[in-house]
């Protein structure tokens, strides 16, 4: 897509264009999803608060068609626009989601969009009011800040969360899945998968990308390494030999 005056094409992408966020697709629900820059990468400010420098080095913003500069260019154009114009973007993303609301209409599905394909930005307090604006529409997103994953943390009832580990966080982990709001993601260097995590049975999340559908929260769901990851080696993507240590089969 061309880019516009701003930099970018579109804030959302369709789902379709995305390799995992294209698995499922074409059946209940229809996606699109919102690339911004990680963490500093713009220049800017940080979209990436809670991240930790294992899930930096592995991050799959370079995957795909991430790893074309003209793709670069335009998650570092939105994400500037993010903070340069917050009234004008919240106005464009609004719009941009109307569309592909109607779309989804049209084809007979339902309407999910992930806002953070490449961010952890808390939506709920930047834009509170987006989520009432669109009840029929699913949200959905990982995220690393523990707190939000916490029963006494409201988050509005159409933004569905995955709390996702990392080499510093397990204790966090703990505290997500003993509270049962989220599942935790956790990437595994490669699909040989345990059968269990931190006390918990283990289920693929590699199918697709809707987490909205995953069972209830307080499980673990498996990820393997992917991209930059599979050279990781600062405790990111999990390997087998420390299964033991953090409670794994």
């Amino acid at each position: 897509m061309a880019k516009n005056a701003k930099g970018f094409g579109n804030l959302l992408t369709p789902g379709l264009a995305n390799t995992k966020t294209a698995l499922g697709e074409g059946k209940k629900h229809m996606t699109a999803i919102m690339h911004l820059a990680p963490h500093k990468q713009a220049g800017v400010g940080n979209t990436c608060a809670f991240a930790s420098p294992g899930c930096i080095d592995a991050c799959l913003n370079t995957a795909g068609r991430g790893r074309f500069d003209a793709t670069q260019n335009a998650r570092n154009n939105r994400t500037i626009y993010f903070y340069a114009e917050r009234e004008a973007f919240k106005a464009l993303l609004v719009k941009e989601i109307a569309a592909h609301e109607r779309k989804a209409k049209r084809n007979g599905k339902i309407a999910a969009v992930r806002l953070n394909g490449t961010s952890d930005i808390l939506w709920e307090i930047i834009f509170p009011e987006l989520f009432a604006m669109f009840p029929d529409v699913v949200f959905y997103d990982y995220t690393k800040a523990p707190h939000r994953c916490m029963k006494s943390y409201r988050l509005p009832a159409n933004y569905h969360l995955t709390f996702s580990r990392s080499e510093e966080n397990d204790a966090d982990c703990r505290r997500v899945l003993r509270s049962g709001k989220c599942n935790v993601a956790v990437v595994f260097e490669n699909d040989n998968y345990p059968t269990t995590f931190m006390g918990k049975k283990v289920f693929s999340m590699d199918g697709d990308d809707k987490r909205f559908l995953d069972p209830p929260g307080g499980q673990v769901g498996a990820l393997y390494a992917k991209g930059k990851g599979k050279k990781d080696n600062s405790g990111f993507a999990v390997p087998t030999c420390s299964l033991v240590k953090l409670g794994g089969a």
